[in-house]
C-alpha cells in the first residue's frame, strides 16, 4: 500500500478519483459544462468594462511581464498565471457568475479560465477541457461544502476554490495521485484568508472574494506538484476544519456541475429572491417609479447584514446593497452590470427609491437560510399596496434557465458580434485555439 494512502486515507481517495481515469463523463454532464463555460465567459466581456478590472491592468508588465497567453476580451497578452488572474478578475467583479447552492459561491470562475488557458496551451481537446472543467467544478464544491459550518468564517470563493482551480489543472497535466495529493495540499492551505463578514463590501474591496489570488494559488500549486512539490498533504485527514464524509459520500455517482445555479441579476444571489418579487410586482401591475410612496423588503438577516450605510458609495457596495438593487430593477428593467458603474450611482430616481426602501429581519427566513434564500416585497402606491413573496431564488437548480435566456443573457454582454462565440462554445467539432481567438 502506498505510504501515503496510509497516512491520509481521504485525501488520497479524492486525488485517485481525480485522476482514475474511470469517469463517466454522460452527454448531459458535458452538455451543462459548456452552459456553465458559455456564462461564465459572457459575465467576463462586463468585467473587463469594471475599475477594479482597468486599474489592475494597468500593473500588468510590472506584475507579470510579456507573455503569450491572452487577456480575454483585450488585445493583451502575458504569461500564463497573469493570464488566469485577469480573467478571474474579470469574472469575479460582476457579480453576474454562477454558483452552487453547496460551495454558497462561485465555482467557474475559478476553473473556467484555468481549463481554457492551460488546456489549450497543453493542445487538449475541447472534451478534454470540459472534463476538466466538471473535475475542477465537483472538487471546489465538494471542498467547500465539507466545511464545519461553526469554523466557517467566510463564505468568499477564494478561501475555498482554489483546490478546483488545482483539480482542474491536475486532470489537464495528467498529474498522479501522490502529484494530485500535493496540489490539492498547496492549493488549500496557500489560498487567501479573506476577512469575511461585510467587511470586504463596506470597504468596496475590488479583490472582492479573492478569486483573482486564488486561482493563482490553485495554478501554481498544480505545476509545482508536477515536479513533485511536496504539499502539507495531512491537512484533511489530521485536522478537524473538514468533514471527511462531505468530501467522499456519493464520489463519482453523478457530477455537482448539474445542480449549479445561473444569475438573472448582476448582484450578490442572496438578493435574487427579492429582486424576483419586485420584478414580479413591475410586470403584474402598472405604475411608475415615481408613483411609489414606500418599498418594503422581508429578508433573512445575513443580507441586511451587507447593508450597513443608507446609499453605497461605490460599485461594489452597491452589488449587495439590497434597496439599491430593488431600485435598480424598478428604474431600469432590468439589473445589468452597467447598471453599477459611478455614474449609475449618481443617478437621482435611484435614490428617491432607496430613500423610500426599508430592510425588515423575517425570522422564518432565517429559519431556512442559507438552503433557501427566501424574501417578499411590498410596494406602495398612493392608490394601491402590492405584495409578491419568492421563496427560491430564479434560476436555480430546480428552474433552470433555458438555452436561449441563457443566449440573452450572454447577448446582453457581449453584442451581437459575439454570436459565433457563442456557437462554437456548443459546437460538436470546437477547436480550442479557434474558441480562444474569437476572446
Amino acid at each position: 500500500m502506498n505510504p501515503l494512502q496510509v497516512k491520509a486515507p481521504v485525501l488520497f481517495e479524492f486525488a485517485r478519483f481525480i485522476q482514475s481515469g474511470n469517469h463517466s463523463f454522460d452527454a448531459t454532464s458535458l452538455h451543462q459544462a459548456k452552459r456553465v463555460a458559455a456564462d461564465t465567459i459572457g459575465v467576463l466581456f462586463s468585467g473587463v468594462k469594471t475599475e477594479a478590472f482597468k486599474r489592475a491592468l494597468e500593473q500588468k508588465s510590472r506584475l507579470f511581464g510579456k507573455g503569450s497567453f491572452g487577456i480575454w476580451g483585450t488585445t493583451e497578452e502575458t504569461v500564463l498565471s497573469g493570464a488566469v488572474f485577469y480573467n478571474a478578475l474579470a469574472i469575479s467583479s460582476t457579480d453576474f457568475d454562477e454558483g452552487h447552492r453547496k460551495a454558497v459561491g462561485h465555482p467557474a470562475s475559478l476553473i473556467v479560465p484555468v481549463a481554457f488557458t492551460l488546456g489549450e496551451s497543453l493542445k487538449c481537446s475541447y472534451n478534454k477541457i470540459l472534463e476538466s472543467i466538471i473535475i475542477g467544478y465537483e472538487t471546489a464544491t465538494r471542498f467547500s461544502h465539507a466545511r464545519i459550518p461553526e469554523k466557517i468564517d467566510t463564505y468568499s470563493s477564494g478561501r475555498w476554490g482554489a483546490v478546483g482551480t488545482a483539480a482542474t489543472a491536475a486532470y489537464l497535466l495528467e498529474l498522479d495521485t501522490e502529484q494530485t495529493m500535493h496540489a490539492l495540499s498547496n492549493a488549500w492551505i496557500l489560498s487567501p484568508v479573506m476577512l469575511g463578514g461585510s467587511t470586504d463590501v463596506s470597504t468596496g474591496s475590488m479583490s472582492k472574494e479573492g478569486v483573482a489570488w486564488a486561482i493563482q494559488s490553485g495554478l501554481q500549486s498544480a505545476l509545482l506538484a508536477e515536479k513533485d512539490f511536496v504539499g502539507p498533504y495531512l491537512f484533511v485527514d489530521n485536522h478537524d476544519d473538514l468533514d471527511s464524509s462531505n468530501l467522499l459520500e456519493g464520489l463519482g455517482e453523478s457530477w455537482l456541475i448539474n445542480s449549479n445555479y445561473f444569475k438573472p441579476y448582476a448582484c450578490c444571489r442572496w438578493l435574487h429572491a427579492a429582486v424576483e418579487a419586485a420584478d414580479l410586482i413591475r410586470r403584474k401591475h402598472h405604475f411608475m417609479p415615481a408613483d411609489i410612496t414606500e418599498i418594503e423588503i422581508k429578508i433573512f438577516g445575513r443580507a441586511i447584514d451587507l447593508v450597513d450605510e443608507k446609499f453605497p458609495r461605490n460599485p461594489v457596495q452597491a452589488q449587495f446593497h439590497l434597496p439599491y438593487v430593488v431600485a435598480c430593477l424598478l428604474i431600469n428593467d432590468h439589473v445589468l452590470p452597467e447598471h453599477f458603474s459611478i455614474n449609475s450611482l449618481k443617478n437621482e430616481q435611484i435614490k428617491a427609491l432607496v430613500d423610500r426602501a426599508t430592510l425588515t429581519e423575517e425570522k422564518r427566513y432565517n429559519d431556512v437560510f442559507p438552503a433557501e434564500l427566501p424574501s417578499s416585497v411590498t410596494i406602495k402606491t398612493e392608490k394601491n399596496t402590492f405584495y409578491e413573496e419568492v421563496l427560491t431564488a430564479p434560476w436555480d437548480a430546480g428552474c433552470p434557465p433555458s438555452e436561449e435566456e441563457l443566449k440573452e443573457k450572454f447577448l446582453l454582454q457581449t453584442g451581437e458580434e459575439k454570436i459565433p462565440l457563442w456557437n462554437i462554445l456548443f459546437s460538436e467539432e470546437t477547436k480550442p485555439e479557434a474558441l480562444l481567438k474569437l476572446l
